[in-house]
């Protein structure tokens, strides 16, 4: 019998493929929701004639490890050092935060042909299970009422040496994480093209493309393209105050901004300047009208379509 107990050990690769070795002194990921499978493989069908009816063997073939799990966005607790979650991101496709002493720590994705990866050490009780040079994608939500987080979702490679044994992961140092705020009216500020909407939620997709790259001679998991959309939740907006309704139509983009947090070390900024409204959806709740508002963050104009900032 195996406890459910989960512990996830998550650090950046020097060498793509080449193991990082985690540590729990260091490395520990303050996760929750942890979901995956000890090994993922595809079967190779070899549609042998046969006299009779029946299913035929496949052989198990591109072997890989894909596993996920969610992290509360909670500052570093010093402004301009970047909360330990930064670093998951970049196996995301985002990259290294530019860092401003005693100010903030800015990331926004990575150009085309850069890509990070991590090495992953998971635990469930004392049964260890590693993945070499994984890339995710990842959403973020922040929603009234609860504390914000990040969903991250990881395509890895196996190991060749003792990729599944037995060894308990023992105490995990934590200290990196720090504590969330509850998204409210009181830590939350949120304006969509200047305007201080009435927001209950704005879910973030990254919108990575992952794709398993299984070629003679090269074996990796391969970040490409991304294409960003959200989607948040306002209570309507009279149009003759806020005209989000010829937005929509015309075409045109705007910002959206959300700051979290108040006290420096423990803010963050999540923005996108050329953001294009694509659907509006009406809905009822409380008896109040509610828009569910979806969102393109482009990169028109070499704008960032994402930026994170921790400050």
């Amino acid at each position: 019998m195996v406890d459910w107990v989960a512990v996830v050990l998550a650090k950046k690769e020097t060498t793509y493929g080449t193991d990082a070795v985690p540590t729990v002194l260091l490395n520990g990921v303050m996760t929750r929701n942890y979901q995956g499978k000890p090994v993922d493989v595809d079967q190779v069908d070899r549609n042998l004639d046969s006299p009779t009816y029946g299913a035929q063997p496949g052989m198990p073939s591109n072997e890989r490890r894909t596993f996920s799990y969610e992290v509360e966005i909670a500052g570093s607790g010093t402004a301009g050092t970047a909360p330990a979650w930064m670093e998951l991101l970049e196996g995301c496709g985002m990259a290294a935060p530019a860092l401003t002493a005693m100010t903030d720590a800015k990331q926004v994705f990575a150009a085309p042909g850069t890509m990070s990866s991590l090495s992953h050490y998971d635990f469930l009780s004392d049964q260890r299970r590693k993945a070499l040079g994984c890339v995710g994608t990842f959403s973020m939500d922040f929603s009234a009422g609860a504390y914000p987080f990040i969903s991250l979702n990881w395509t890895g490679l196996v190991p060749a040496a003792t990729p599944f044994d037995k060894a308990a992961p023992g105490a995990v140092t934590l200290t990196r994480w720090q504590d969330p705020l509850e998204v409210n009216d009181a830590n939350t500020d949120f304006t969509l093209d200047g305007y201080a909407a009435k927001m209950k939620s704005w879910k973030i997709d990254g919108g990575v493309s992952v794709a398993m790259r299984n070629l003679v001679g090269s074996r990796s998991v391969r970040r490409g393209n991304h294409s960003t959309k959200s989607t948040v939740v306002i209570e309507a907006v009279d149009v003759a105050t806020k005209d989000y309704i010829s937005t929509l139509r015309n075409g045109s983009l705007i910002a959206v901004d959300l700051t979290h947090g108040t006290v420096a070390g423990n803010i963050v900024e999540v923005s996108a300047t050329k953001a294009q409204i694509t659907n509006i959806t009406e809905s009822k709740e409380n008896d109040i009208v509610m828009w569910t508002v979806e969102l393109l963050h482009t990169i028109s104009g070499g704008a960032a379509d994402l930026q994170i900032t921790a400050k």
